[in-house]
């Protein structure tokens, strides 16, 4: 019975020791703070949470509070975060690595972050063909499925959300679903480039495994096409977003910002969709080019966050985002796809 105090014991010890090499390391490879403690400079203690990560074992993470002088050093050095540690849900593997969901929550349950995160190698080796083959209707009834016509959804990931997330009250998302779309899909010159949808779902699995394939609009069966492109009540209609009736199979509407870049002669490179199915938002997706995240990674583009356009209110209560960010981590050398700056609506 003495077991569980003795693990508890052990990993505080191990977080305390980690902790400590990291701040003398911290000391160490910090010239400035250095000199401006030995000048008699004041230097910023502000405390910071971190999740802690040593480099034998990317596995073991412990909360920690550091000063924030040390912060950016222990992250040079380390694989380590800014806290509070994440949890996660089940990995499923993607190209030469794996993706999986993650989130930050407050000792209160109210989330930080809530994303995907997964390895710069997963960019490598990716599928190569159109789709999976998973969602296919013979629209033109000759009896040969056309890939490129008649099959959606391009390669998809069915992910759980982790536990400690779906088990705090008021968060509405159910489940997490990635695609990769080899070769991009429609409209034609806007979003025919090789990208990654990220989708986080309000609506239950069963309910949009249960959008059946069809001859209408992406493949979708005529009355599921109908049910998908009921008109949202005007004050859940997210600001500046439009109907433009693309219904798909297995998946429902998508709900377009118009004024995104893309709609206007740029070249695509990310956006946020809105899905949604029987007059209400199913998902929130930011969708992103895969040269834009290899783009983070060379520095060619800057980790950041964007404004998500607001509905005046939502169908259902909890905790809804007003930023999605994109980043990649190059001490873990890892991304993030995340949803952040949560509200209680």
């Amino acid at each position: 019975m003495s077991t569980p105090k003795k693990n508890t014991y052990k990993r505080s010890l191990i977080a305390s020791s980690a902790a400590a090499a990291l701040l003398g390391t911290a000391a160490l490879i910090s010239p400035a703070a250095g000199s401006a403690s030995a000048a008699g400079t004041a230097v910023d203690t502000t405390p910071v949470k971190v999740c802690l990560t040593g480099n034998t074992s990317t596995t073991a993470e412990f909360n920690v509070t550091l000063p924030k002088v040390a912060v950016d050093p222990v992250l040079q050095a380390t694989p380590s975060y800014l806290g509070p540690c994440a949890s996660y849900g089940t990995p499923s593997a993607l190209g030469n690595g794996n993706v999986r969901t993650y989130a930050q929550q407050e000792p209160n349950g109210k989330p930080i972050s809530m994303g995907f995160v997964f390895p710069k190698t997963m960019l490598q080796n990716l599928p190569t063909t159109m789709t999976d083959q998973h969602h296919c209707y013979d629209i033109n009834g000759n009896g040969v499925i056309d890939e490129h016509t008649e099959c959606m959804g391009g390669h998809e990931r069915p992910l759980d959300l982790p536990t400690a997330l779906t088990s705090t009250p008021d968060i509405p998302y159910k489940w997490a679903l990635l695609n990769y779309n080899t070769m991009g899909h429609g409209p034609a010159g806007i979003y025919d480039l090789p990208h990654f949808d990220f989708h986080f779902y309000v609506q239950p699995k069963a309910e949009r495994d249960a959008i059946r394939p069809g001859p209408c609009a992406l493949a979708i069966n005529c009355d599921d096409f109908a049910t998908a492109t009921k008109p949202i009540p005007s004050q859940y209609m997210p600001s500046g977003y439009i109907d433009n009736g693309v219904a798909e199979v297995a998946m429902g509407n998508h709900l377009i910002d118009q004024s995104s870049p893309e709609w206007h002669g740029q070249t695509f490179t990310q956006t946020f969709i809105y899905g949604a199915y029987d007059a209400k938002i199913s998902f929130l997706e930011p969708m992103i080019t895969k040269a834009y995240l290899e783009g983070l990674a060379t520095g060619a583009n800057q980790s950041g966050c964007f404004p998500i356009k607001q509905p005046q209110s939502w169908q259902v209560a909890g905790w809804y985002p007003k930023d999605y960010c994109i980043k990649y981590r190059a001490n873990r050398g890892d991304y993030t796809v995340s949803m952040e700056n949560y509200q209680h609506s």
